[in-house]
């Protein structure tokens, strides 16, 4: 009857007829005959029956069975309104509770408590027994239980590759079929169907995924849906509390970096505590500002900034950093404090640098906030000198920088006006004039105390050129190298590069 939907008799010995379901509750066995009419929802589906018996033997007529369809139809409205109703109770009640947990997760700053807030309601709406969120590691690769509600519930994370089944499920995007297959793995004591998985975050960016068990029921499709709704805000959630900490631990590596700059070790040690940043280390203080021949290639600040700062953390991922409108201070642990470690991160720094289109200048290593501004000093003043010497970008350490230390906080009008500095201005007058390399090669001649071989060497020239130059140099400048006092010859030069550079640049 309820197959065809139409009404069926039994006149007699009911309990022998095929089509006859005992129920034993209703003690069906005292009856002879029935009849049966289903209820019909509008849509034509059965949702019931109604069932008329009697004792005795008896043919039902027309009256009977219309008394029994009108019943049924008013039974099957009936019916229909109270379903309609629960269900629309039930729905009112999940918009309510997910409104309660939209407005808390909102208001929630801190990571931990939004995982608290997220699980706790999540189960209170799904009616669930348990509900875990569970955070992505990149850097890792897996999958971490953050938390949890019930504290003790089940796990995948304490079996044996549990985790990375889930994180191949919501990269995969899997199936219906199988996301029950793996909540079959990861949850043997729940039925397949009581688990439901939602990944947080979209295709292009997996925070981590959460995960409600119901111990005595099945979820549905619209259970499935409210708990995409909680994991689609629990991704905006989480990404607002870690834009709120991140914008708070930068405004404090900001305060530790102004106070060592200031001098002030005290405030600059509570800083640096609260930054979770160990001064008492070894660590190397950079200065980054953009290279004068690269200004206009690197594009606006900003975007430069971020680039430097994403790529730099790639290698030293437990440096900090403090970035400025115009520049980037930093600082970075190193595994000792001998000149040889400082060496090798300006080594590695060194074709970011040129890649990039930046000066980056490098502090003598040190421990503790005592020197610290001094060691910030030194940074910057590399970076400064290294905009002479490297002025399409490039990294400097400041403990390589020679003479160029004692000359860089000196000005053009405070320098002694002499015969040599009247000799370097006529020199790099004529470079400009006739497009020459004399300034060039003067100044690596001194550096390498004349001679002539390494000089030709680190020119790339043959040393007859060298000598050739050299002649030049004494002719135009009016100097005999062989009778100077090329020390201050040598400071000369090296004043008049920093400040034609700096003047060039401005």
């Amino acid at each position: 009857m309820a197959r065809t939907k139409t009404p069926e008799f039994i006149r007699d010995n009911a309990m022998a007829d095929p089509r006859m379901k005992f129920v034993p509750e209703l003690e069906e066995e005292r009856f002879q005959s029935m009849v049966a009419v289903p209820i019909l929802a509008k849509a034509g589906d059965v949702i019931g029956v109604a069932v008329l018996h009697t004792e005795a033997p008896r043919e039902f007529d027309d009256e009977v069975l219309n008394l029994l369809v009108h019943t049924a139809s008013l039974v099957a409205g009936a019916i229909e309104n109270a379903q309609l109703y629960e269900e629309t109770r039930r729905r009112v009640q999940a918009l309510t509770t997910l409104t309660r947990l939209s407005q808390a997760l909102a208001g929630v700053t801190l990571r931990e408590d939004l995982y608290e807030a997220v699980t706790r309601g999540a189960r209170e709406l799904l009616r669930a027994d348990a509900c875990q969120i569970y955070r992505l590691d990149v850097e890792a690769d897996e999958l971490a239980l953050v938390g949890s509600d019930p504290p003790g519930a089940p796990s995948p994370a304490t079996r044996p590759g549990g985790t990375g089944l889930l994180l191949d499920l919501i990269r995969r995007s899997g199936s219906p079929g199988r996301r029950r297959r793996v909540a079959r793995e990861l949850w043997p004591e729940a039925d397949e169907d009581a688990v439901l998985i939602a990944p947080l975050g979209g295709r292009d960016e997996q925070l981590g995924v959460l995960c409600c068990l119901a111990g005595d029921r099945q979820f549905s499709a619209e259970d499935a849906e409210l708990l995409g709704a909680v994991a689609d805000q629990t991704a905006v959630g989480l990404k607002k509390a870690e834009l709120i900490e991140r914008l708070t631990a930068e405004n404090i590596v900001k305060d530790m970096f102004d106070a060592l700059a200031a001098g002030s070790a005290e405030a600059g040690e509570a800083k640096a505590s609260e930054a979770h940043c160990d001064l008492g280390r070894p660590h190397v203080f950079l200065h980054i500002e953009r290279a004068p021949r690269r200004a206009e290639d690197a594009g606006p600040w900003p975007d430069l900034a971020s680039r430097l700062e994403s790529r730099l953390r790639r290698l030293y991922p437990r440096a900090f950093f403090d970035s400025r409108h115009d520049r980037i201070r930093a600082l970075a642990p190193l595994p000792g404090r001998g000149d040889a470690e400082v060496e090798r991160l300006r080594a590695t720094c060194e074709p970011i640098a040129r890649d990039e289109g930046i000066v980056l200048g490098l502090s003598d290593p040190d421990t503790g906030a005592a020197s610290a501004r001094r060691r910030m000093r030194e940074a910057a003043d590399a970076a400064r000198i290294g905009r002479s010497l490297v002025a399409g970008g490039g990294a400097v350490c400041y403990q390589q920088l020679g003479a160029y230390r004692y000359l860089v906080h000196l000005e053009a009008d405070g320098a002694p006006r002499d015969r040599y500095r009247d000799s370097v201005e006529a020199l790099a007058e004529y470079d400009r004039r006739r497009g020459a390399s004399l300034v060039e090669t003067l100044e690596r001649y001194l550096a390498d105390r004349g001679s002539v071989t390494a000089s030709a060497r680190a020119l790339y020239v043959h040393p007859n050129t060298v000598r050739q130059r050299l002649d030049r140099i004494e002719r135009v400048a009016g100097l005999d190298l062989a009778e100077e006092d090329l020390l201050s010859l040598e400071l000369a030069l090296k004043l008049a590069r920093l400040h034609r550079d700096r003047d060039d640049a401005e």
